[in-house]
């Protein structure tokens, strides 16, 4: 498979987006959500394969849950960010856990943002919007 760039058309940036979590139905708002701001999505429903997915599709940002069965969050995104050739994919946390702990922690472990759920629609597009501007910046 070939490394798909971002792509800029019109100042706005349009990335692929992994987007991870174990709810089919948030899954298909984040999907609906993102490809309504023209960004191409990908779906994985838990953290086991996230590594292989990650590899398969070599998304330019990471949507991720924290409570997942198997694989949760934490443990996913500990082996993006150990990971040589994943450490500097952007990680979003999307998550229900809303206490200042898991924000910090969620910071601390390499997440660039962390967005509680429920989340405002267009609050989630700009977030991922400054997370996309910010990855191309420093590439």
């Amino acid at each position: 498979m070939t490394k798909v760039k971002p792509r800029k058309c019109a100042g706005d940036l349009f990335v692929r987006i992994l987007v991870v979590d174990d709810n089919p139905d948030i899954r298909m708002l984040l999907v609906s959500i993102l490809q309504r701001a023209q960004h191409e999505v990908i779906e994985a429903a838990d953290g086991v394969a996230v590594q292989q997915w990650v590899a398969d599709t070599e998304p330019d940002l990471i949507i991720l849950d924290l409570m997942m069965p198997e694989v949760d969050g934490w443990e996913a995104l500990e082996m993006l960010k150990a990971d040589p050739s994943t450490k500097d994919i952007p990680v979003i946390i999307s998550s229900a856990l809303d206490e200042r702990e898991d924000y910090a922690k969620a910071l601390e472990m390499g997440a660039v943002d962390y967005v509680p759920k429920p989340w405002d629609a267009s609050d989630l597009v700009q977030r991922v919007g400054l997370a996309s501007a910010a990855r191309a910046k420093s590439a």
